[in-house]
C-alpha cells in the first residue's frame, strides 16, 4: 500500500472515530438537556445508533457490493455528514424522529467503515496486517481524541456538539479519493472457491473464527464497557480516564512496530496464528485479573493491568480482522466484515449488559467476590478462546483458500453475499 494510500486510511478512520465518539458518549445527555427527551427516550436512541452501527452493514451489503468500496466510504461519509447537520439544525422533532437519524448516523458509518476494511483486506496478502495495524491504531487515536472534544463542546456550548461531528467527518470525506481501490465495481469474475461441498467446506472457517472469537471479545467489554461501573466506587472518574488514554497512547505509539513483530512470528517455526493468538489470550486473561484486583488495590495495578490488556490488543486485533478476510470462503468482503461485525458486536454487547449487571450494586473488593465475577469469568473465557484458537489455527491452516494472496482491490466484489 503507498504511503498516500496509508494515511489516508489514517485520517479517514481517525477523524471519522473522533466524530461518532464526539457525539455518541453524550448524545443522551445532549437530548435530554436540550431537546427536552426523557431519559427513557434518550435511552432508545443512543441504542438505536449503537444497534445500526454494530449491526447495520449486513442490510447494506448489496449496495456496497453494486457501488464498490472507495464510492461505499464516500457515500457513508456523506450521508453522516448530512445526519450530523440536520440534527445540529435545531429542528423539533418527536422521539421517533430523533431516533431515525440516530440509526442513520449509525447505518451511515457501519456502511463506511465495512466498505474501508473490506479495502484494505483486499490487498495484497504482505500488505493486509499492516493495514489492519494502521486501522486500529487510527480508531484508537480517534477514540481517545473523541470523548475529550465532545466534553468540551458540551460544557462550552452543546449546540455545536453535532456540528462538530459533522465537520470532522468533513475531513475524513476530504481523503477518500486517496484511499486504496477503484471508484466502480470491477467485471472481472472472481474465480470460484470450488464447487459442490467444496463451497461449504471453505466457508466452515469463518464460521468457526467467528464463533471462537466471541469469547475474546466478551473479555474485552469488561475493560471497554464494564470498567468504569466496576470501579467507580474507588478510583476517581479522572484519573479512570488517564488510565484509558494511555490505552490509546500505547496503541498509537506501539501498533506498527508491534504489526512488524507480529509477521515475524507468523513466519516462526513454533509461530503462526493460532500461538499469537493464544498467547494474546493469556495477557488477556492476566490484565482482567489483575482489573478485578484494582477495586482494593487502587490505580497502581489498574495502570498495570491496562499496559498488559493493550499489549493482547496489539496483538490480536490486527489478527482478527485479517483472519475474516483469509477465512471468508465464497463470501464477498463487505458481506464477511459485516456478518463479523454482527458476531463482534453481540458478544460485546452480552458481555457488557452481563458484566454491568454483575458488578452494579454488589459489594467485596477481593477477587473471589459477587462483584469480581465477570472479571474472574472472562478471564477464563479469554483462556478457553485461547486454547481453541489455537487448535483451530493448526487444524485448519489446510483448508484456508489461497485464492486471494494476489487479488486487486474492488474485483472481490463480484462475488455476492445475497447466497
Amino acid at each position: 500500500m503507498a504511503t498516500r494510500q496509508l494515511a489516508a486510511v489514517v485520517v479517514a478512520r481517525a477523524t471519522s472515530c473522533a466524530g461518532f465518539f464526539s457525539f455518541l458518549p453524550y448524545l443522551g445527555l445532549w437530548l435530554v438537556d436540550t431537546q427536552g427527551l426523557s431519559g427513557g427516550s434518550a435511552g432508545l436512541v443512543v441504542g438505536s445508533s449503537i444497534l445500526a452501527n454494530r449491526a447495520g452493514a449486513v442490510l447494506l451489503v448489496p449496495l456496497i457490493n453494486r457501488l464498490g468500496l472507495k464510492a461505499s466510504v464516500v457515500l457513508g461519509y456523506v450521508g453522516a455528514v448530512a445526519v450530523f447537520v440536520a440534527l445540529g439544525s435545531g429542528l423539533g422533532l418527536p422521539v421517533i424522529g430523533w431516533l431515525v437519524l440516530a440509526a442513520l448516523v449509525g447505518l451511515f458509518l457501519a456502511m463506511a467503515t465495512t466498505a474501508m476494511k473490506a479495502s484494505v483486506a483486499a490487498l495484497p496478502a504482505d500488505q493486509r496486517l499492516r493495514g489492519f495495524s494502521y486501522l486500529n491504531m487510527a480508531v484508537n487515536a480517534g477514540s481517545a481524541v473523541g470523548p475529550v472534544l465532545g466534553g468540551q463542546l458540551l460544557h462550552w456550548h452543546a449546540g455545536w456538539l453535532p456540528l462538530a461531528a459533522a465537520a470532522l467527518h468533513l475531513v475524513a470525506l476530504a481523503t477518500a479519493t486517496a484511499l486504496p481501490g477503484t471508484w466502480r465495481r470491477s467485471e472481472r469474475p472472481v474465480p470460484p472457491a470450488g464447487g459442490g461441498g467444496r463451497r461449504w467446506r471453505v466457508q466452515r472457517p469463518f464460521v468457526v473464527f467467528s464463533l471462537l472469537a466471541c469469547g475474546t471479545w466478551v473479555a474485552y467489554a469488561q475493560t471497554s464497557d464494564v470498567l468504569p461501573a466496576y470501579l467507580g466506587d474507588t478510583i476517581d472518574a479522572r484519573d479512570l480516564g488517564l488510565v484509558f488514554t494511555l490505552n490509546a497512547v500505547m496503541v498509537v505509539a506501539l501498533q506498527v512496530p508491534m504489526s512488524w513483530l507480529i509477521r515475524r512470528l507468523l513466519d516462526a517455526p513454533r509461530g503462526g496464528f493460532g500461538a499469537l493468538w493464544a498467547a494474546a489470550c493469556a495477557v488477556l486473561a492476566a490484565s482482567v485479573l489483575l482489573f478485578a484486583l484494582g477495586r482494593s488495590t487502587g490505580l497502581g495495578v489498574v495502570l498495570v493491568a491496562m499496559v498488559l490488556f493493550t499489549l493482547a490488543e496489539l496483538v490480536w486485533s490486527p489478527l482478527y480482522d485479517a483472519q475474516i478476510s483469509e477465512r471468508r470462503g465464497t463470501l464477498s468482503l463487505p458481506a464477511a466484515y459485516a456478518l463479523a461485525g454482527v458476531a463482534s458486536g453481540a458478544a460485546e454487547s452480552v458481555g457488557a449488559w452481563l458484566g454491568t449487571f454483575l458488578v452494579v450494586g454488589r459489594s467485596g473488593s477481593g477477587l473471589l467476590s459477587p462483584a469480581a465475577s465477570p472479571y474472574w469469568g472472562a478471564a477464563v473465557l479469554a483462556l478457553l478462546t485461547g486454547l481453541a484458537m489455537a487448535w483451530d489455527g493448526r487444524s485448519s491452516s489446510a483448508d484456508l483458500p489461497d485464492a486471494h494472496e494476489g487479488e486487486g482491490n474492488d474485483h472481490e466484489l463480484d462475488v455476492s453475499a445475497r447466497a
